[in-house]
């Protein structure tokens, strides 16, 4: 899993939250990638009434699965490369993309090759490709994941990789409950999740389609798979045509994880969405240029004085972690860490050489280590 993790800062914004959490996981033959921007409801609200924002959780287990078995070999043929705007909807509120091309070569990348050269990984692969006739280290490119709605059902993923259709279909033919539409010149394929909880007594199904031998998407609701093939197709504005997120998707950017949010319209009587309210856009890259990981973290706020309030807040909390000497690590990552405000924009900035990175993740995972054989 790939986590932005939350930090709980100081009750200077009562019971707001901003929460960017992502991971892809295997499921009912499809690969998923999933997003939540923001949770809500009695769990959440029970958990805290301080703000939370983003930063980057530099944990052994997330960068196992940065992108998991989407890096490979490298000399594969590139499909994905820097976010596509032409393939991403001109109304789209959020948008994700994790370039795995990028990746590949970086110390990181190279650091998660190992991690999957292990013995019980290589057995899971090995079954996996066997069925799908399809490695994810070496033949998946990029993921590309949006919503144009405020419903967690409205996301859809777009998955670069070097596919067989024909062989998917089958798979999916197999799969519960199958049925297909047409939709244009495309079929769209759809299937019960069994592995989700019913609502209302209704099993949720899976849409999946495929663009050329290039792209295959997924979504959770037939309308917003029909709406992303029209995009596909060329038949639908883009944010090629668009101001919308004008930074990701330029030729010039190295980043392996580009992440965008606009300001969602939320009920103003919700107090958890106050920040949102306060901001007009969040934004988060990292990558990784000559062995030094910079991850950024952007927000930009409604006007100069939150964006202030916010850069005072975020120096207090490096501060108090500074000087938690028993957690080395937590000091390392803070140190690493700087806020800087510019007009109505700040950013939080992590940087550091990737070997100190690939270095935390290790004693992590040692001192995981004996936990998780006792688990097994």
């Amino acid at each position: 899993m790939l986590s932005v993790t939350r930090l709980t800062l100081p009750d200077g914004f009562d019971r707001t939250r901003f929460a960017l959490q992502s991971s892809y996981f295997f499921c009912n033959h499809s690969l998923f990638f999933h997003v939540s921007f923001l949770k809500r409801g009695a769990g959440a609200r029970a958990a805290s009434n301080r703000i939370r924002v983003p930063i980057i959780n530099m944990k052994a287990n997330l960068l196992k699965l940065l992108c998991g078995a989407a890096i490979g070999a490298a000399g594969m043929t590139t499909f994905a490369g820097p976010l596509n705007r032409a393939d991403v909807p001109a109304q789209a509120i959020w948008v994700v993309h994790v370039d795995c091309d990028i990746l590949r070569p970086t110390a990181i990348g190279q650091y998660l090759l190992s991690e999957l050269d292990k013995p019980d990984v290589q057995a899971k692969f090995a079954a996996f490709q066997s069925i799908f006739s399809f490695d994810p280290r070496k033949q998946l490119h990029g993921l590309t994941l949006y919503s144009a709605g405020s419903a967690a059902e409205d996301g859809v993923l777009l998955m670069y990789a070097d596919f067989d259709p024909e062989r998917l279909v089958t798979l999916a033919k197999a799969a519960n409950g199958y049925q297909s539409v047409t939709n244009n010149q495309h079929v769209i394929h759809n299937w019960i999740d069994d592995k989700k909880k019913s609502k209302n007594g209704v099993k949720p199904r899976t849409y999946a389609a495929f663009q050329d031998s290039r792209v295959v998407v997924f979504g959770q609701r037939q309308s917003a798979l029909a709406s992303a093939l029209d995009v596909l197709a060329r038949s639908a504005p883009s944010l090629s045509t668009s101001k919308s997120f004008p930074e990701m998707g330029t030729p010039a950017d190295t980043s392996f994880l580009q992440a965008a949010a606009n300001k969602l319209n939320l009920s103003g009587s919700d107090p958890n969405a106050a920040l949102f309210r306060l901001s007009k856009m969040f934004r988060l890259q990292i990558g990784e240029t000559q062995g030094k990981l910079t991850a950024t973290l952007s927000v930009e706020a409604n006007d100069e004085e939150v964006a202030g309030q916010m850069a005072s807040v975020g120096q207090g909390l490096l501060s108090l972690i500074k000087l938690q000497k028993d957690k080395p690590e937590a000091t390392k990552l803070a140190e690493a860490l700087s806020l800087k405000q510019d007009g109505a924009n700040v950013a939080a900035t992590l940087a550091l050489p990737a070997d100190d990175l690939i270095n935390l993740a290790r004693a992590d995972a040692a001192k995981k280590a004996p936990k998780k054989a006792e688990q097994e």
